[in-house]
């Protein structure tokens, strides 16, 4: 006998419709159409659904609708009437285990109880274990011409972190960030995470960095005639930031690594160093002092020179 979907199947072969058109035209789901056209109902929640998508199939195919609809409740009928006989299903539910009262009790008083026992479990497992430490940045044995270097990175809830024994903000989702200043040379960073202010519960990471200052080029120094008025700036030990200005021109303005370069000049020149105990000042081969008592730090000295006499504040 044929079936509903065997005439909604061949009507849309022949209108050569796919699927996927008739799913994006009538909006009724593919698996659906599937179902409807090789007879599989079961996927349906309810019949008032079927029904309904039978309709709008029918009367998008252009069918008959009470006529396709007949066929589907005749083969419905056929089913049902193919199934076990109702007393035999009443003669198989005899067969199943009857649990009383007392024994569904007793056995959700044991699952329960082993929820409890889980959980707790797993809360002193939390508590005793140490917290996690996870960097995103930096990578170790690096090395940077940058005197800073940023910490990035995530640790366990509930924990307090510090990086090189200073404490660090640490976020709702664990996640902490610092910006850590370099000294030149390696350097070795700790991230320490400490779960609940727990000495115990202590988790760490190093990172060792390497900072390596950008190598400036000193200016060639200059033959200087011996009848001009000259300067001789000497840079000893490390490298300091100079500024020099010599006639309102500036001519230094950066790192520079131990050296000794000449000048001349002509009316003043002004000098700032960033290491004043490593920087020295020669006019015409004589030392100038510094003006202050500072033997580290920032210094700055202005001289003004006429008739090859030298002023300096």
């Amino acid at each position: 006998m044929i079936t509903a979907g065997e005439i909604l199947k061949n009507k849309r072969e022949s209108l050569g419709k796919s699927l996927d058109t008739v799913s994006l035209d009538t909006k009724i789901q593919k698996r659906f159409l599937v179902n409807i056209e090789e007879n599989e109902y079961s996927e349906f929640e309810s019949e008032i659904f079927l029904t309904g998508f039978i309709k709008i199939y029918s009367k998008y195919l252009d069918l008959d609708t009470e006529k396709i609809l007949a066929l589907y409740r005749r083969s419905s009928q056929k089913r049902k009437a193919e199934k076990i006989p109702e007393a035999q299903k009443i003669k198989t539910l005899k067969k199943l285990p009857i649990i009383s009262l007392k024994t569904f009790i007793t056995i959700l008083l044991i699952i329960f109880s082993l929820s409890v026992l889980g959980y707790v479990g797993f809360q002193i497992y939390r508590f005793q274990t140490p917290p996690t430490i996870t960097l995103e940045q930096p990578d170790d044995n690096i090395t940077t011409e940058s005197p800073t270097i940023e910490i990035v990175g995530k640790t366990s809830l509930n924990t307090t972190i510090s990086i090189n024994d200073i404490p660090t903000d640490v976020d709702e989702n664990g996640e902490f960030k610092k910006t850590v200043t370099l000294n030149e040379g390696p350097n070795t960073i700790l991230i320490k995470a400490r779960k609940n202010n727990n000495n115990i519960l202590e988790s760490t990471v190093t990172r060792k960095i390497t900072f390596t200052p950008p190598q400036i080029e000193t200016p060639d120094s200059e033959e200087i005639p011996s009848t001009n008025s000259v300067i001789t700036l000497e840079v000893v030990g490390t490298a300091s930031w100079i500024k020099l200005d010599i006639d309102n021109k500036n001519v230094i303005s950066e790192v520079i690594k131990p050296s000794e370069v000449k000048y001349n000049v002509k009316e003043s020149f002004y000098l700032i160093t960033g290491r004043v105990n490593n920087t020295k000042i020669f006019y015409n081969g004589d030392l100038l002092e510094w003006r202050n008592s500072r033997t580290g730090g920032v210094a700055e000295m202005r001289c003004t020179i006429k008739n090859k006499a030298i002023n300096c504040q």
